[in-house]
Parts: structure tokens; C-alpha cells; sequence
């Protein structure tokens, strides 16, 4: 019986490794590392009098998956430590995941904010003190039944904006798909006016690539040199041009809307906006920096969100047999029940086929990733049938298994499905982000055909830590006309 190392490592006698379903997890843990705690051996250790790490961690950039793969093999289901591109960490086997899951001594945000280099000028959005938690919890998964509507008429926009009714031959689609995500999750950040806003859109995608690309070079560096480093290179002062743009951008936006407001509020009558940049404002009274902060929204949520989406997509194209029983499930769901939050959860197959695809292709070698504050006691996983294999049905044939339909769900999370983490730090946004994926889906399977150009199969590829997508990957698209109207279709929430 494989697992899902051996999909994740394409080496099937090796077993659950982890990530965002599939990877083992890293633990950055100076105690462990250091004398204080067990000294777990390295994978990938220096050579004798080789005072720099710097060709470990290069090496490892370039073989990450072949390293871990090797120490899976090597230590089984014991903790072992690697140098990489996000320092020396001790790699633990995910077994242990639902005993760490609530270890409040297990710290995210520091260690996020140190891998993602948030205290350098320009990369301000990842090292804001704003708290997206209870923001996402408080205004935006509650919101999740009235937001169905917005989201699926931006869909419907969007696609026809960015995808029109003409056939596309051969195209890179990540560009494509990232437009209409960043229209359908700013329609509900910003409001109508922006999430139209081209030069908006453009910006703040503009804005992610350059940050994500620039930390990747980041991490080139040694850790105490990047404090410094930042100001010489030309990809940090791209960042910060970047960010600048969506500020100048985003304050007459904001200038307009607190005019509104405050006339409203002198007739008394109640702000007439209910989007992040109210709630910000709610929450931090006096504090709110709504261009960070827009910024910050568009890092968690589109990035990963087109992440998903594509892969997807792909994952359908490689399986066009998958096209017929999607369409057929999501026409009798919208015409059974018309078009409501639960529809998109009785989805199944969809769901499925979206959970399976993150299952295989995580965004990180390694997505349950934290900074022990004390030493932590490991106590002494669930294996995948066929884990190597796409299986479209394996999640919704989970949910009719007793027992086991609880963590069937594409929001549900476990030991051995880390794609949007697990416990306390679960990403609080993964309802909303299903929903976005599954109304994208609906108008792209009603409206469109797609496949891969001929002899075409993506390869998926390891840089250190981070798992891409094939980015060379081409899709064809085609206007198809749809089994019923889905724009008409009846909205009672």
C-alpha cells in the first residue's frame, strides 16, 4: 500500500511524507537542534571543516524532493533535520500531526514572518501587525451565504472578460486564471467599483509575482546578511516601487469612499459598505493601512487560491473522462436546489476532484511549518491506497464511508491532509477559498472546453521548499454552450 510520500517523491517503496496532503512537516526547533534537546542526525550534512552551509542549501534548492525522499527512506518514521532554503529544520513525520495540531507552544507567525522576510521595507503586507484570523472568522466565513451571489456573477464577468467567446489556442493559462480569481475575491475585498479596476488587478498581481520571486532570491543569501543585502538589490526596490503603486492607486479609492461614508453617517444612516476595507476599519479603529492590508488579502488568498484552481484544471484536462459527471453533477445540484452555499457542498465530485489535486501537488515540500518555544515530548498516519494515482473519486467515496466522511471534505484538515495546515493555525480562509474555486469551476465546466496540446503532460517541480507547477503547461480553450443558463439561475439566500 503506497502513501502520499510516494506520490509527492514519485518513489512508491517510500511512505507519507506530507505538505499540503501529502508532505512530511518541518519544526524549526533551536533547543533540538542545538544541545537542548535529542540530537536528530542530518540528511544532508557539511563535509568535515566545511565552515559554511551554503553548499548544502544550494543543493538542496535543487534536489529537495531526492533529499527528503532519501531521508523518508533512511528514518522511517523518526525526526531527522535538513539544511534548507528556510534554515536548519527538523523534519517530522506527520503522524505526529494531530498531536502537535493544538501546541500552543508551536509558534506560526514569527517563523512566517522571518521565511517570507516581512521586517524588509517593501515586503510591509507580510509583516503586518494586522491579524487576518479573526477578521476572516468574524466577518468573511460567517458572510460565506450571502457572498455565493457576488461571487458568481463575478465569475461569470470575469471569465467573459479575460476568456471571451473565441477559441484560444495554446495558451499559458496561469495568467488567465489569476485575473479571474483576483476579480472574484476583490469583489468581495473591495467592492464592484475596484474589482473591475484593470489597473488595480494588474498592480497588486504585479505585486505578489515580484515579492514571492524576490524572497525566493531572498533565500539565496545568508540569513544575517538579508537585513542589509535588500537595499543593493534591484529586486527589492522592485517590490517597493510595486507596493508604492498600489498605495497611489488604492488612496483615491479611499478618499471617494470615506466621503460617502461620512455623509451617510451625518443623515444618519449606516455606512453603506460591506467589504475588508469596512472591516478593517471596524477592527482596527485608527490603525487600518487599507493599501497593506488590500495587499495582504490578495498574498493568501489569490496566490494559493490560483494555485488550486489551475492545478485542477490540469488535473481534468489529464482526465477528460472527468468533464461529462462534473457538468452532469453541477446541472442537477444548481436545477435541484437552485444556487445557495449548501448547493456548492453537495458538489461532491467537484469537491473531490479539487481535494485530490491539492492532495498531490502541494504548494510546499513541508506546509505544516512552525518554530518550537520549548522543548515538545513527540509521541510514539493514515495510508492512501494507490497514493501515486489520481483518483477523482477517492474523497467523495471517503464521505460514504463510515467514520471517515468528516475528513473527506476539501475543507476538512487532518494529519495526512495539511493543505490548508492543521489545528489552531488552520487557514481560516479555506471556506471561502472552496467556495471561489467551486463557482470558478461551475462557469469554466458549463461555458468551456479545455485539454492539453497533444503529447503534452505536466511536470510539477521542486525549488527547495517550494512545489511548482509546471509553468511552461499549456491549456486549449474553447467556448462551449452550456446545458442550461447558469447566469439566470435562482439565488433565495
Amino acid at each position: 500500500m503506497a502513501t502520499d510520500l510516494d506520490l509527492a517523491l514519485g518513489k512508491s517503496q517510500y511512505a507519507l511524507f506530507c505538505g499540503i496532503t501529502l508532505f512530511s512537516f518541518f519544526i524549526l526547533k533551536y533547543s533540538l537542534l542545538g544541545n537542548g534537546g535529542k540530537q536528530y542526525p542530518y540528511i544532508n550534512p557539511k563535509k568535515p571543516f566545511e565552515f559554511s552551509n551554503q553548499r548544502v542549501i544550494q543543493d538542496f534548492m535543487e534536489n529537495a524532493k531526492d533529499i527528503l525522499t532519501k531521508g523518508r527512506s533512511i528514518y522511517k518514521d523518526t525526526p531527522y533535520k535538513a539544511h534548507t532554503d528556510l534554515g536548519d529544520v527538523l523534519v517530522i513525520p506527520p503522524k505526529y500531526a494531530d498531536a502537535l495540531r493544538n501546541e500552543r507552544q508551536l509558534d506560526f507567525s514569527d517563523v512566517a514572518k522571518d521565511d517570507t522576510h516581512g521586517y524588509i521595507p517593501g515586503f510591509d503586507p507580510i509583516g503586518t501587525p494586522f491579524d487576518l484570523t479573526p477578521l476572516v472568522n468574524k466577518y468573511l466565513t460567517r458572510a460565506l451565504a450571502k457572498l455565493t451571489k457576488p461571487l458568481w456573477i463575478e465569475a461569470s464577468l470575469a471569465a467573459n472578460h479575460v476568456l471571451g467567446n473565441s477559441t484560444v489556442a495554446a495558451n499559458q493559462p496561469r495568467e488567465d486564471i489569476m485575473r479571474i480569481v483576483s476579480r472574484m475575491s476583490s469583489r468581495i475585498f473591495m467592492g464592484e467599483e475596484l474589482c473591475k479596476d484593470d489597473n488595480w488587478l494588474k498592480v497588486s498581481i504585479e505585486y505578489t509575482v515580484q515579492l514571492f520571486q524576490t524572497a525566493d532570491e531572498l533565500r539565496s543569501y545568508p540569513r544575517w546578511t538579508r537585513p542589509y543585502i535588500h537595499w543593493f538589490l534591484p529586486s527589492c526596490q522592485a517590490v517597493r516601487r510595486k507596493l508604492q503603486e498600489a498605495r497611489d492607486l488604492l488612496q483615491p479609492h479611499i478618499d471617494r469612499r470615506n466621503i460617502v461614508k461620512h455623509e451617510a453617517i451625518a443623515e444618519g444612516r449606516p455606512s453603506p459598505f460591506d467589504d475588508s476595507i469596512e472591516w478593517f476599519e471596524k477592527e482596527y479603529k485608527g490603525k487600518s493601512d487599507p493599501a497593506t492590508q488590500q495587499i495582504q488579502l490578495s498574498l493568501v488568498a489569490i496566490h494559493t487560491t490560483t494555485d488550486l484552481l489551475l492545478e485542477t484544471m490540469l488535473n481534468i484536462a489529464l482526465h477528460p473522462e472527468l468533464l461529462g459527471p462534473l457538468r452532469e453533477e453541477i446541472v442537477t445540484v444548481l436545477r435541484a436546489e437552485g444556487l445557495k452555499k449548501t448547493s456548492l457542498y453537495n458538489m461532491k465530485l467537484m469537491d473531490s476532484v479539487i481535494k485530490e489535486s491539492q492532495r498531490l501537488r502541494p504548494v510546499l515540500l513541508g506546509s505544516f511549518r512552525r518554530m518550537a518555544l520549548s522543548d515538545i515530548t513527540l509521541p510514539n498516519g493514515d495510508y492512501y491506497p494507490d497514493a501515486s494515482k489520481f483518483d477523482a473519486y477517492r474523497f467523495s467515496q471517503m464521505r460514504e464511508t463510515p467514520g471517515q466522511d468528516k475528513r473527506a471534505h476539501l475543507v476538512s484538515t487532518s494529519q495526512d491532509q495539511l493543505g490548508f495546515g492543521h489545528g489552531i493555525h488552520a487557514c481560516p480562509g479555506r471556506f471561502f477559498a472552496a467556495n471561489e474555486i467551486k463557482i470558478a469551476l461551475c462557469h469554466m465546466l458549463l461555458k468551456y472546453d479545455w485539454k492539453l496540446p497533444e503529447g503534452v503532460v505536466p511536470k510539477s517541480k521542486a525549488i527547495g521548499t517550494n512545489f511548482l507547477p509546471d509553468r511552461e503547461a499549456k491549456l486549449m480553450v474553447k467556448r462551449r454552450v452550456p446545458e442550461f443558463d447558469i447566469d439566470a439561475i435562482d439565488n433565495s439566500e
